[in-house]
């Protein structure tokens, strides 16, 4: 298995990835690296995303950066960010005031300059990731950083592609959550300029919610997601609501198609996380997941969503809509 193609389990936050990767993690002489395009506590992937944003909107024809690259030249060759330099990373870290300088630094357009922490940061990695673990076999890497540049990442390294697919209102819900918002790709240039005009993302005004600029990207990361899945028939598409209705025989299928071979390890797993969970943990009752975000979102919720989602011009949208009309006369 260590001299078969690389594989890239991709999705947008909170769809299932390291769901997915978990158990995909339990085929034997599969070697995992996990989101090494994560700015933290990557010093490499801070440095090399810093002139491309958290979430590189980047065609195949871009040159892109010469660090991005190199980042996921090491990354799906096995190679990690050494635990030295990430305990040296960690050492800087202030909790939520590192993550509001992170956000000011990747995704505002008009940043200010870095503060003293994330600059010290940035020249733990100026070397790219390093360590590659004895006995490295068929290496996986699992990203929710780069939605936006995955055929960019495939023209150049061909990986095998599993992008992983998830209704967007629960996508929507989790993120509610955690109290995520958007990181401003409704206000990118280069992000409207490239896709908004394409898909018919909506131009959102003053005094937009927290939830409506979560909605636009969660819209955005879709329609980019399923239309390239669409584009390439050779790109594994992963439905995370697919799995849960059944994840012993569609994770059988998942191995199948990847060429992995299905372990007694990978359904303990399914088995162990089959239980109430929360936050960051990959504990679900699974059977639930699919229609969870009937009892999560409000109706005025519901219709402030799809204000955002309703002028997109993608295939997935009118099931939206379906959805919306009747989990609306539920609520």
């Amino acid at each position: 298995m260590s001299g078969a193609e690389p594989l890239l389990v991709a999705g947008a936050p909170r769809t299932g990835t390291t769901w997915i990767a978990e158990v995909l993690a339990r085929a034997p002489g599969l070697t995992w690296i996990n989101e090494p395009d994560n700015e933290w506590p990557n010093a490499f992937a801070l440095r090399a995303k810093l002139p491309l944003g958290r979430y590189p909107a980047l065609r195949p024809e871009d040159p892109g950066s010469r660090n991005y690259e190199e980042l996921w030249r090491r990354a799906l060759g096995g190679y990690r960010q050494g635990r030295y330099r990430e305990a040296l990373v960690w050492k800087l870290d202030r909790g939520e005031r590192t993550m509001a300088e992170l956000w000011r630094c990747l995704c505002e357009p008009t940043a200010p300059s870095m503060s003293p922490r994330l600059r010290a940061a940035s020249l733990l990695g100026v070397a790219p990731p390093s360590h590659r673990d004895s006995g490295t076999g068929r290496v996986m890497v699992k990203s929710v950083h780069a939605p936006l540049a995955l055929e960019w990442i495939h023209a150049r390294l061909r990986p095998r592609m599993v992008v992983v697919l998830r209704h967007p209102l629960n996508t929507i819900a989790g993120w509610l959550d955690l109290g995520w918002g958007g990181c401003s790709l409704a206000t990118n240039p280069l992000v409207r300029d490239r896709f908004a005009g394409r898909f018919g993302l909506p131009v959102l005004g003053a005094g937009t919610s927290r939830l409506q600029e979560a909605t636009w990207e969660i819209g955005l990361f879709t329609t980019v997601l399923e239309d390239a899945v669409a584009r390439h028939p050779d790109w594994v598409a992963s439905s995370h609501d697919a799995l849960c209705l059944d994840p012993a025989a569609g994770f059988r299928r998942l191995f199948a198609d990847l060429g992995l071979t299905w372990t007694e390890g990978a359904e303990a797993f399914l088995r162990a996380s089959d239980r109430p969970g929360s936050g960051f943990d990959t504990y679900r009752v699974a059977a639930e997941q699919p229609e969870r975000w009937r009892t999560r979102l409000t109706s005025a919720q519901l219709d402030e969503i799809w204000a955002v989602l309703s002028p997109i011009q993608a295939p997935w949208v009118e099931q939206v809509a379906r959805d919306i009309e009747t989990g609306a006369a539920r609520g």
